[in-house]
C-alpha cells in the first residue's frame, strides 16, 4: 500500500445507498424495534468451571485417576469434606470448597493431595512438555493453577525450575555477567595483608566451638584465637583488638581476605 498515494475518508452508512439497499429493506424492520431487549448472550452455565469436562482427555485423566485413589487429603480439606458429608451438600463457604465427581475443587479448581510424586507430575505436564516450552515461574504457575491447586503451589513451581537440567543450562541469567579474575595484590611487608578464616562446628571444648585464623600472607605467621559460633560483630572486633592489632598495628585490616570453613 506504501506505493500509492491515498487518502482514507469516512462515509455514513446511512449515505450508502445503493450499497446497503438489500441490508435495508423497509419491510424488515417491521416487528423487530425490540428484539434485542433482554437477551442473554454469556448463559450462567456456560461460564461454570467443570473439572471434569477440562481434565477427560489426554494426560489429565490419568491425573484425576490418581487424585482421586490418594488417600492423604490433608487436614482442612478433610475437615471440609467431612462438614459437607454432614450437612449434606456440595459447597462450602461460599463455593470456596465443592465436590464435583468424587474431586475436591477449591474455587473451582481441583484440589491435589500430599502427593509430592503427583505434585512433580502435575508442574512437569505444564513445564516439560513441548507446548509449554521450559516457561518461566510465574507463567507455570499461571498454567498450573487454571486446573490445579494445593498449598505452596508457587514455592514447589520455583523448586522444581531451579532443578530442571534443561532450563539451568539454556535460559539467560538476568543478573549482571561476573567480571574478570584479579589476582590479589603481592605484599610488601609484614602484616601488611592478612587472611581471615572461620572453622566452624567443632566439638565444643570448655565452652567453645570455633577457631578464628588470622594468617599473614607475607610471613604466612598466623593467629589461632578460640571463640564460639554465636560470636557477635562486637565480640568479633573485640577478639581482632586482642589479638591481632594490639601486636602488629591497625595497618594490617587496610587489605583483608576473608575465608569461611
Amino acid at each position: 500500500m506504501s506505493r500509492f498515494d491515498f487518502a482514507l475518508k469516512h462515509v455514513a452508512g446511512k449515505s450508502m445507498g445503493r450499497a446497503d439497499s438489500l441490508s435495508r429493506r423497509v419491510d424488515w424492520a417491521e416487528g423487530v424495534e425490540r428484539d434485542n431487549e433482554n437477551q442473554v448472550m454469556l448463559k450462567e452455565e456456560w461460564l461454570e468451571v467443570r473439572a471434569m469436562e477440562q481434565l477427560v482427555e489426554g494426560p489429565g485423566e490419568e491425573i484425576v485417576k490418581k487424585i482421586n485413589e490418594a488417600r492423604d487429603k490433608g487436614e482442612e480439606v478433610i475437615k471440609a469434606v467431612e462438614e459437607m458429608k454432614k450437612v449434606g451438600v456440595k459447597m462450602l463457604r461460599n463455593e470456596e470448597w465443592q465436590v464435583e465427581e468424587g474431586l475436591v475443587l477449591k474455587e473451582g479448581r481441583v484440589y491435589v493431595p500430599k502427593d509430592e510424586k503427583l505434585r512433580m507430575e502435575i508442574i512437569r505436564l505444564y513445564h516439560d512438555i513441548l507446548i509449554t516450552g521450559h516457561r518461566g515461574q510465574w507463567k507455570t504457575v499461571e498454567l498450573v493453577t487454571r486446573n490445579y491447586w494445593w498449598p505452596g503451589i508457587t514455592k514447589e513451581v520455583k523448586q522444581y525450575m531451579e532443578g530442571c537440567d534443561q532450563c539451568q543450562r539454556m535460559k539467560n541469567r538476568a543478573e549482571m555477567p561476573a567480571g574478570k579474575l584479579r589476582p590479589n595484590q603481592v605484599p610488601e611487608r609484614p602484616w601488611q595483608h592478612i587472611s581471615v578464616d572461620f572453622i566452624m562446628k567443632l566439638p565444643v571444648s570448655k565452652s567453645y566451638d570455633s577457631i578464628l585464623v588470622v594468617c599473614d600472607r607475607f610471613s604466612k605467621m598466623s593467629h589461632f584465637v578460640v571463640m564460639t559460633e554465636k560470636t557477635t560483630v562486637e565480640g568479633l572486633a573485640r577478639l581482632f583488638r586482642d589479638n591481632v592489632w594490639n601486636l602488629h598495628g591497625l595497618c594490617c585490616s587496610n587489605h583483608l581476605l576473608e575465608q569461611h570453613s
